[in-house]
């Protein structure tokens, strides 16, 4: 919807980029993180909100059967290796020409205390990493929460995006 606002009704595709978890049974209670970027075209010209999910759900799918993630464990050992600014450029151009960063994070299912307080909630925040938007859904107990990082270059009226996208949501729960 924020495309079509803004004029670009021939726009069919935007460029996503998300972290897809490549967790095994073997590694399930191993520390860390387990996951690899991935980037993909998504469709935006479907007007039904189902077909679109479905769409996408079935490119996530197609991601994370992608057989050369079995690959990502032992080129993280090669990058490893190398300086950190040479990583930094590597990812960093990965995500030259991404329109946003999607991510969705499970939160912690039972009540977390700091210091004998009780965490009431958390906010979800990605980073920028050079692309326009970085949308992120965070859960907590049974509440979620979506924080959404913009640049105020690329998206420069972020209350019109906000809007949109409660449109949306209000055109999935009907």
């Amino acid at each position: 919807r924020y495309h079509q606002h803004h004029g670009f009704d021939d726009v069919d595709q935007l460029r996503m980029a998300m972290p897809v978890n490549v967790r095994t049974a073997a590694t399930a209670t191993s520390v860390g993180n387990h996951f690899v970027p991935a980037r993909f075209l998504v469709p935006i010209g479907l007007d039904d909100p189902i077909a679109r999910m479905n769409a996408i759900r079935e490119l996530v799918a197609r991601q994370r059967a992608e057989p050369a993630l079995a690959m990502s464990e032992p080129l993280a050992g090669i990058l490893n290796r190398l300086p950190t600014t040479a990583v930094t450029g590597i990812f960093g151009s990965m995500l030259k020409g991404v329109d946003f960063i999607t991510s969705n994070v499970p939160g912690v299912p039972i009540p977390v205390y700091l210091g004998g307080a009780r965490m009431e909630s958390q906010i979800a925040l990605g980073p920028m990493s050079g692309s326009a938007a970085n949308a992120v859904l965070v859960s907590y107990l049974d509440d979620l929460n979506i924080g959404i990082n913009t640049d105020p270059i690329a998206l420069p009226d972020p209350d019109v995006l906000v809007e949109c996208i409660r449109d949306s949501f209000d055109e999935v729960l009907k």
